[in-house]
């Protein structure tokens, strides 16, 4: 059985190999992957312990089956330039690639909407690189691109998707169900 819990310090090095190893595919040889574990491990964990200080509030969560990682995400409030108020953004949604297809994205993001749902959020945004196969999804529940902006000095597009929380959690879970 799949189980969606929040995520430790202990289990960020997995997390963030698996982030790494999923930048590969998002990139879509737009650009070249330069992340490194333990640049990105430092800034993940400062930000995984800085949420207090920095008035945020953040869920870092993982799919877990026997205690063998499947799929994380991360989700922070939104800033204030993507939603003006009762806003999250999608930090990061990554799942092995032999564990697609059984409905663990939708079970983490549909986990990440009830957290922030209770917390009276309303709205998501979700940057997502353009040429990247996880646009599909974003938009098959409901997420519109808004806006397109360049990163990474010009070379990859970026779509900035936007969504409203409760309708997204009802396409989710309607597709849940041939999963579960």
């Amino acid at each position: 059985m799949i189980k969606i819990r929040e995520l430790t310090e202990a289990d960020m090095q997995q997390a963030i190999e698996l982030k790494i190893l999923c930048w590969t595919e998002e990139l879509a040889g737009k650009a070249e992957n330069t992340l490194t574990v333990s640049e990105e491990l430092d800034f993940w964990i400062n930000w995984m312990n800085t949420a207090r200080e920095n008035n945020d509030i953040r869920l870092l969560i993982g799919a877990f089956e026997n205690d063998k990682m499947l799929g994380v995400a991360f989700g922070s409030l939104a800033d204030t330039f993507d939603i003006p108020k009762n806003g999250i953004e999608l930090n990061g949604l990554w799942i092995y690639t032999d564990q697609r297809n059984r409905g663990i994205s939708l079970m983490m993001i549909i986990y990440m909407l009830d957290f922030y749902l209770t917390k009276g959020m309303e709205k998501m945004v979700i940057y997502n690189p353009h040429y990247a196969p996880s646009n599909g999804f974003y938009r098959k529940f409901g997420a519109q691109v808004v806006k397109q902006e360049y990163q990474m000095g010009g070379k990859l597009l970026i779509d900035i998707f936007l969504t409203d929380m409760l309708s997204m959690k009802r396409n989710m879970e309607n597709s849940l169900k041939k999963y579960v």
